[in-house]
């Protein structure tokens, strides 16, 4: 197939390497569709509404030109590490997708679950269905490339991750994350109510 639509399983405000991950998505000829799940969320997770409206702002980006979408899910988080990551494959797979992407820690939380638990469980899973799965380990700052890379894409091993709580501390407190854009973060700054569930 030379077409694909892809899904993005978030609940973040994306940083650089979320950014990297939906362009390796979009790298093959298609489209993708940033598909959060949007039901109940546990405190300190961003806000559905503030999501939407983060992703819908990131969409408008030239870079991405117009193939990106934000069209979410309804449905609730149940932070079940490797379990849900199945879930989330078998529910893409029932939408029609035909590329979802599975990663470090996928659907984890308060470190449950080893980072890559859900990443092997999908993998010994996947022969149980037709979509197509990104798996990875990832995405890091390599010094070496100078660059945001996914894990194993390079040669080097001069890694630093990039931390998903730092970012939201850094948003919280309205100041800027270095592996995040500039001007999303400037969006979010802007956003009267709070960011994060209390």
């Amino acid at each position: 197939k030379n077409f694909y639509i892809s899904s993005f399983q978030t609940r973040n405000i994306p940083h650089l390497g979320h950014e990297k991950i939906i362009k390796v998505l979009l790298s093959r000829n298609g489209l993708v569709f940033i598909n959060p799940l949007i039901g109940l969320k546990k405190k300190g997770d961003c806000k559905n509404e503030v999501l939407e409206k983060v992703y819908k702002k990131l969409i408008t980006f030239k870079s991405y030109n117009k193939r990106l979408f934000y069209k979410p899910v309804i449905a609730n988080m149940h932070y079940g590490g490797p379990r849900e990551a199945i879930h989330h494959i078998n529910l893409r797979e029932m939408l029609g997708f035909d590329r979802f992407t599975i990663g470090r820690d996928h659907a984890g939380a308060e470190n449950a679950y080893k980072p890559l638990s859900a990443l092997k469980t999908a993998k010994k899973e996947i022969n149980n269905f037709k979509i197509d799965v990104l798996f990875h380990k990832g995405s890091y700052f390599c010094k070496k490339c100078n660059l945001v890379v996914i894990k194993n894409d390079c040669i080097h091993k001069n890694f630093v991750e990039i931390s998903g709580t730092e970012f939201r501390n850094k948003l919280n407190n309205k100041k800027y994350f270095k592996f995040a854009s500039k001007p999303l973060q400037a969006y979010v700054h802007r956003i009267k109510s709070s960011v994060f569930y209390k």
